[in-house]
């Protein structure tokens, strides 16, 4: 492999990104069903290691009801849903020095690396702790190039139609000339203006309508489940309440909207946006881009309503990521948010 293959596009922080292990507050290895390969599965069952780790093996991970060769076998939780192979929030395969027999999702998570054409670009999911506090610094998601030693996981022939619109739309979106909303906004009405108008005049509450997608979606038993539930509480109780919560919330963290640009902005890289899914157009996509926004400002305002710390912000993010990121959050968002726009009133 020659240097030119090892250049990749990366937004700034990439390069500083390291697992938090375990002093990651809310890990990556508790409640996910992470498939493994029959390959990968294979190799674990071959290592000679410990007879803990062995046990702990044999009982880690089980079929799945959509078997394939590269979904073989999925993680099984233990009964508070973290990963079988995790010991005080490290992984044993680790500290065994076994890491060469990680799943490949594993091994990678929480990066991406794709391929359009002879172009690479890798960035981080905002669903991890660590990449929200890398992200939170201005201009840690200005895209720059990085030598990196790896193979994509995700190769794609380069349409220059598509290429020239995801440039436009990361163009616009960091435009610091209008506010965040405005610029969301502006990518809205280029992919449909009589739609984005159209919606935004509706007369729908953006509040209700948050509260509803955040309701429908949420699975339970996870944090996100337990922010919803509060917020619900919160606002279901007391719709009026929402306004004041808004004005203590941009005034404790001035720098919100900074934060926001940052984490779209990766999040508008790691979707692909708009081609985000297979089954929704450019007008279902924008659908999903207002709710994004709408529902980080409900969950970031509602949560810290009764909590000051950066930690808190860091936590609400990344546990609405969680969703945003690794769920078929923007196909079902336009299925349910039929107004969408008027989330950017939030």
């Amino acid at each position: 492999m020659n240097n030119e293959d090892n250049v990749w596009t990366a937004p700034r922080y990439y390069a500083q990104f390291k697992c938090k292990a375990d002093k990651c507050r809310h890990t990556c290895c508790r409640g996910w069903r992470i498939p493994i390969s029959f390959l990968e599965y294979t190799r674990l069952l071959g290592i000679p290691c410990s007879a803990e780790l062995r046990q702990k093996i044999d009982v880690a991970f089980c079929e799945p009801r959509d078997v394939s060769e590269e979904r073989y076998r999925v993680v099984s939780h233990d009964w508070q849903g973290n990963c079988r192979l995790l010991e005080n929030g490290l992984c044993l395969l680790y500290k065994e020095n076994w890491q060469d027999c990680l799943p490949a999702v594993c091994d990678l998570y929480p990066r991406s690396l794709r391929q359009y054409g002879d172009r690479k670009t890798a960035c981080c999911s905002s669903a991890c702790e660590r990449v929200v506090e890398l992200l939170m610094e201005d201009g840690s998601s200005i895209m720059t190039e990085i030598s990196l030693d790896r193979q994509p996981t995700i190769v794609m022939d380069e349409d220059e139609e598509k290429a020239d619109k995801l440039r436009k739309y990361s163009a616009m979106l960091v435009d610091r000339t209008f506010t965040l909303a405005q610029r969301i906004s502006d990518i809205c009405l280029l992919i449909n203006e009589k739609q984005f108008v159209s919606d935004s005049r509706s007369r729908r509450d953006p509040l209700t309508l948050a509260l509803t997608i955040l309701n429908r979606l949420t699975e339970r038993q996870n944090f996100l489940y337990d922010i919803v539930t509060e917020l619900t509480k919160r606002y279901g109780d007391d719709p009026k309440q929402y306004q004041p919560d808004r004005e203590s919330f941009e005034k404790r963290f001035a720098q919100w909207e900074t934060v926001f640009l940052n984490i779209i902005a990766n999040s508008l890289i790691y979707e692909n946006f708009p081609y985000v899914d297979d089954r929704i157009d450019e007008t279902q996509a924008y659908k999903g881009l207002c709710a994004v926004y709408g529902l980080m400002r409900v969950v970031c305002i509602g949560y810290l309503a009764s909590r000051s710390s950066s930690e808190d912000l860091v936590d609400a993010l990344s546990a609405l990521f969680h969703l945003i990121e690794h769920t078929a959050f923007y196909y079902n968002a336009a299925l349910i948010a039929d107004k969408a726009a008027v989330l950017l009133k939030l």
